[in-house]
């Protein structure tokens, strides 16, 4: 069996599965190229998606996508060239009638391979590149400063210390990002900053300058490396979640899975492969400071129920998130 990757795919974007194929097939049954694929425009294929083919020993090959934009839209003309369509944001009613449509737990870029490959990897891959060579190039450098997938593993977490960093989107008159994830982190921190025996560390970070953004300045933290990141968020007595840019499934919810953390969480506009259940799986709330406010007293003051989440979200990401359940619910066996 051989996997043929796309040369042209964002790297970050689709390192997860990168990681996945490489552990399942072998590295040297992995590879990149541009010929199985030079039938799908430009346009296409300069998505946030990853397309790959499977050849058998037969020489039979079989298309895949996987979607992991914002969006719900379907790309049609991949889901015309695929013969599975996987896709971390969509909607339930194209999943009902799209019968090459899989849905797929959130994932997150790891760093799956050392930087001498990646570096050799970008370069023989350049001249197939779709995009800006800058960002092209910048998209596998920030690839080796992930934390690789075996970093992602529950550990047991600190009473009162909480740890929350995340962006501050912009915002403008589609997307409403100030109204609704940016809020509802705004609203997470300042509640926590209020609680005297628990320590909060961490923030918003922005890169924005216009006038909007300075209603969030009290809310803003440094960066952190993804070493740190993932370090202090293994810590944290629990972790707050909440549809990121355009209602997404963002990388925060996939890692918070894998590390296996208790999650307190707004409610969930796409579908996953099966639903997290409030008081088993997550703790939903309602986006409003009164209801943000009631979920954070509970968590940190009920340790069994924290510990129930960890144990029950670790058993979820097993099945339907980790890379090689992701396979499997491509029909990859």
């Amino acid at each position: 069996m051989k996997v043929i990757i796309d040369t042209a795919d964002d790297i970050q974007y689709k390192s997860f599965y990168v990681y996945a194929l490489r552990q399942h097939f072998g590295k040297q049954n992995v590879t990149f190229c541009d010929k199985p694929f030079n039938s799908i425009s430009d346009k296409s294929r300069n998505n946030k998606s990853m397309r790959f083919v499977i050849k058998d020993n037969s020489n039979h090959i079989k298309r895949y996508t996987i979607d992991c934009d914002d969006f719900t839209a379907i790309n049609e003309e991949l889901y015309e060239w695929s013969d599975v369509y996987g896709s971390i944001n969509t909607n339930q009613s194209d999943l009902d009638c799209r019968n090459k449509l899989v849905q797929l737990c959130p994932s997150f870029a790891v760093r799956y391979t050392n930087r001498t490959e990646a570096a050799c990897q970008a370069i023989i891959n350049l001249p197939y590149c779709h995009a800006n060579i800058k960002k092209y190039l910048g998209k596998w450098r920030r690839m080796t400063k992930r934390m690789p997938m075996d970093a992602y593993t529950p550990e047991h977490a600190d009473d009162k210390y909480v740890f929350h960093c995340s962006t501050l989107w912009k915002s403008d008159e589609w997307n409403r990002n100030d109204e609704t994830v940016n809020l509802a982190r705004a609203r997470f921190i300042r509640l926590m900053r209020k609680i005297k025996d628990t320590e909060l560390e961490g923030g918003l970070v922005s890169y924005r300058t216009d006038e909007g953004a300075q209603q969030f300045i009290d809310c803003m933290a440094r960066p952190y490396n993804s070493t740190e990141y993932i370090q202090k968020t293994r810590r944290s007595t629990f972790v707050f979640n909440t549809p990121a840019y355009w209602g997404c499934h963002g990388w925060k919810l996939g890692e918070y899975m894998a590390l296996g953390k208790a999650i307190l969480s707004t409610p969930l506009q796409n579908p996953l492969p099966a639903p997290l259940v409030h008081g088993t799986h997550i703790h939903f709330v309602e986006n409003n400071e009164q209801a943000i406010a009631e979920g954070i007293d509970y968590l940190l003051y009920h340790p069994d129920y924290r510990h129930e989440l960890e144990c029950n979200i670790s058993e979820y990401w097993e099945r339907y998130g980790s890379p090689r359940s992701t396979l499997i619910l491509l029909g990859i066996k």
